[in-house]
């Protein structure tokens, strides 16, 4: 006897078929009417994915950019310059770096010594003094000068050990004492390292015994002539044509106690007093003459026309004739300077001929160098002791 579920239910065949149509309907569906919510709810997810990426990767090249702008400036603010060389003798280089550390320690002993740096000047002679260093460092041997550890030493002490007051009780333990606190206060002004110093203070020496081999050759007695002048300021508001005018109808001694600029050479008043042939060679023409040039020497009591000089405008008036003298320590100091300056002008004129010499300096590294110095903020003041003159390179 047959069941009679397939009749209420449907037969087997009906659902496949139902299924079969179920499925063919879908596909037309798609066909008419696009993707199924399914599929648009990926294509939207993989559009956001793209405009992710293409943001990131926008926003990392902005970044590489902006990386590369610091990198970049800080190449050529601070990178380069202190290794762009500033000179070389004979191979031996130095550097911007090296000449601003220079400078430094100059900045750093004024400011030490209560005074300031000149930014208009100091770094131009300070590359010469490098190039001047490094040939009397190399020549030093042929000259017979040797600077050893315990000069060094000794001129440190010289300069910075505490000098009893005479008849005064001393313990040796607190003068060292005194001397290593005095020596780190100089090296924390100056921006130094020990070994830095010590470097220096050999070139320092090395001139000081250049100096005195030269003076050596220095004759004496020889000819001497008494002068007097009036010294102005190159930023004088003064003329100095308008000087020499007023001197036609007025007594020297008097105009040049009213306008004459002191020096180690002259006072208020303008009196020099007996100067030899190469102490002041601007004016050996004026005061000896000079018979290539054809020019006579001034006879006393004339005054010479306004001359020239790193120092100023100068009015010469010579008070006696030519005589043989004893040099005083003045002007034999002033005879050694100049001897030092013509050694050194004479050692480099001979390697730049032979190409062994270089120095680079211009208006952009100017610049760099003295910002580097104006930023720089010495850490120690300290009052000045007093000054007077000395032989060079005692000063740097």
């Amino acid at each position: 006897m047959p069941f009679p579920w397939p009749r209420w239910f449907g037969s087997t065949e009906t659902s496949r078929s139902t299924r079969r149509r179920s499925l063919r309907a879908q596909r037309g569906a798609r066909r008419a009417g696009g993707q199924t919510p399914t599929l648009q709810e990926d294509s939207k997810a993989v559009a956001e994915r793209r405009r992710m990426r293409t943001g990131i990767g926008i926003g990392a090249a902005f970044l590489l950019v902006i990386v590369g702008v610091v990198l970049f400036g800080y190449y050529q603010e601070f990178y380069k310059p202190p290794r762009v060389w500033a000179g070389s003798v004979n191979g031996v280089e130095f550097t911007m770096g090296d000449l601003v550390q220079r400078i430094r320690v100059l900045q750093g002993v004024n400011r030490y010594q209560g005074g300031q740096v000149n930014l208009s000047t100091v770094p131009f002679e300070y590359l010469q003094d490098l190039i001047n260093a490094e040939i009397l460092r190399q020549q030093s041997s042929a000259l017979g000068i040797e600077i050893k550890d315990e000069a060094i030493e000794q001129e440190l002490r010289r300069r910075l050990a505490p000098t009893p007051e005479p008849g005064q009780e001393t313990d040796p333990g607190q003068l060292e004492r005194e001397f290593r606190d005095n020596y780190g206060t100089y090296l924390t002004a100056t921006g130094l390292s020990d070994s830095e110093h010590r470097v220096i203070v050999e070139e320092q020496i090395s001139v000081r015994a250049l100096a005195l081999l030269l003076s050596r050759e220095i004759e004496s007695p020889q000819q001497q002539v008494e002068i007097q002048w009036i010294q102005l300021p190159l930023d004088s508001d003064i003329l100095p044509g308008d000087v020499k005018q007023r001197l036609e109808n007025e007594d020297f001694t008097r105009v040049a106690q009213e306008l004459n600029t002191t020096s180690p050479f002259a006072g208020s008043d303008g009196y020099v007093g007996w100067v030899p042939q190469g102490a002041f060679p601007d004016f050996d023409g004026i005061i000896f003459g000079n018979e290539e040039d054809g020019l006579e020497p001034l006879v006393p009591g004339a005054v010479s026309e306004p001359a020239f000089s790193e120092d100023g405008f100068f009015l010469v008036k010579v008070l006696s004739e030519p005589e043989e003298r004893e040099l005083d320590d003045r002007m034999g100091l002033k005879l050694t300077l100049e001897a030092v300056d013509a050694w050194q002008r004479d050692a480099l004129e001979a390697l730049r001929s032979q190409e062994r010499v270089r120095m680079k300096f211009n208006s952009e590294l100017y610049k760099w160098v003295t910002k580097q110095v104006f930023i720089t903020a010495p850490r120690v003041d300290r009052p000045a002791t007093g000054s007077g003159q000395t032989l060079p390179g005692l000063g740097r």
